[in-house]
C-alpha cells in the first residue's frame, strides 16, 4: 500500500474526518497482531480508537508531523509541524485547531480547565464547556469559553492575538488583562514590554488555514519570516533598510513564492535571486524611498 495513502489516512483520523472503512484500512495495514488485540477488549470501540492514535501519530512522525497521545485520566496531546506544512486537528475535547508551519502545540485537559501551549501559529475554533480553555503563547495567556481566534507567536517575532467570533481575555506578562471581541487585535512586543490594541479584518489574519497569503502593513522582514516557513527556504538582505518596507497584498492558494517575491520586490523597487538548491533567498535594492 502506497506510503502517501496511509499518511493521508493518518492525517485524517488524527483530524477526525476518516471514516469507519479507512480506520479498518489503517488497522489491515498495521497488522493483524494488533487486530487480535483489539477483539480481545472488553470495549472494542475504546480501544481500537487508542490503538488508532497511537499508530497514526508513528505514521505521521514519518511523514514530518508527530503527536503523541497518552492513555490516563488526563488527556495530553502533543503535535509538531514542520516548515511546508499545515495540519488540522480536533483535540480531545472536540475543539478544531488549524496549525501553521513551523508550529507546536501541547493540549492538557484536566477536570478544571483545558490548557495549551503554542509555540508557532494557530487558529482556534473552542468547542464551548464550562471549563475555561486557556492558551499559553509568546508571554501571554488567552482565556475563552467558546470562540474561535488567531494567534501568531513564532520566537523573536511579536505576539499578535486576532478574535474572528466571540470574546477572549488577554493577560501580558505585567498582568495587564485586556478584554477582545471579534475583529479585535492585540499585538505584544516583548523587546519593548509594550501592547497595541486595534481593529482589523479578522479573516485576514486567518486566511492561510485556506492556503492564502494575505498581508496587511507588514514589514518585508516579516514577510521572509513567513514566507520562509511556509517554504522552508532562508531570507538574505543585501540592504538593511529593505527589512521595513512595509506592504498590503493578498495572494490566493496558487501564489507561488517567486510569484510572491515578484510582486513585493516590484512596489519597493528591489529584486530577487533565488540559489540553484531553492533554498535560499536574496533581496537587493536600495530600501522604501
Amino acid at each position: 500500500m502506497p506510503d502517501d495513502y496511509i499518511h493521508e489516512l493518518a492525517r485524517k483520523w488524527l483530524a477526525g474526518t476518516a471514516t469507519e472503512e479507512e480506520i479498518n484500512v489503517l488497522m489491515q495495514w498495521y497488522g493483524k497482531e494488533e487486530m487480535d488485540m483489539v477483539r480481545m477488549e472488553d470495549r472494542p470501540r475504546t480501544r481500537r480508537l487508542s490503538t488508532v492514535w497511537w499508530m497514526a501519530a508513528a505514521i505521521l512522525i514519518a511523514a514530518g508531523v508527530w503527536a503523541l497521545y497518552p492513555k490516563g485520566a488526563e488527556k495530553k496531546l502533543v503535535v509538531y509541524v514542520p516548515k511546508e506544512q499545515q495540519n488540522r486537528i480536533v483535540l480531545p475535547d472536540s475543539s478544531i485547531v488549524w496549525l501553521n508551519a513551523d508550529s507546536k502545540l501541547q493540549y492538557h485537559e484536566g477536570p478544571q480547565h483545558r490548557e495549551v501551549t503554542l509555540s508557532g501559529e494557530a487558529f482556534f475554533d473552542v468547542r464551548k464547556g464550562a471549563r475555561p480553555f486557556i492558551v499559553k503563547a509568546g508571554g501571554s495567556t488567552t482565556t475563552v469559553l467558546g470562540t474561535s481566534f488567531n494567534i501568531k507567536a513564532y520566537s523573536g517575532e511579536p505576539t499578535s492575538i486576532t478574535v474572528a467570533s466571540g470574546k477572549i481575555k488577554v493577560e501580558d506578562e505585567r498582568k495587564h488583562i485586556t478584554v477582545l471581541t471579534a475583529n479585535k487585535q492585540i499585538t505584544l512586543e516583548e523587546k519593548t514590554d509594550s501592547a497595541a490594541e486595534r481593529t482589523v479584518n479578522a479573516t485576514v489574519y486567518h486566511a492561510w488555514i485556506n492556503g492564502g497569503f494575505e498581508v496587511n502593513n507588514e514589514t518585508f522582514e516579516s514577510i521572509a519570516n513567513t514566507l520562509s516557513r511556509k517554504y522552508d527556504v532562508t531570507f538574505h538582505f543585501e540592504n538593511n533598510a529593505l527589512k521595513q518596507c512595509t506592504f498590503i497584498a493578498s495572494f490566493d492558494e496558487q501564489a507561488t513564492m517567486e510569484r510572491i517575491l515578484e510582486l513585493l520586490c516590484k512596489i519597493n523597487n528591489s529584486t530577487y535571486r533565488i540559489s540553484q538548491d531553492k533554498k535560499e533567498v536574496y533581496i537587493s535594492g536600495e530600501g522604501c524611498q
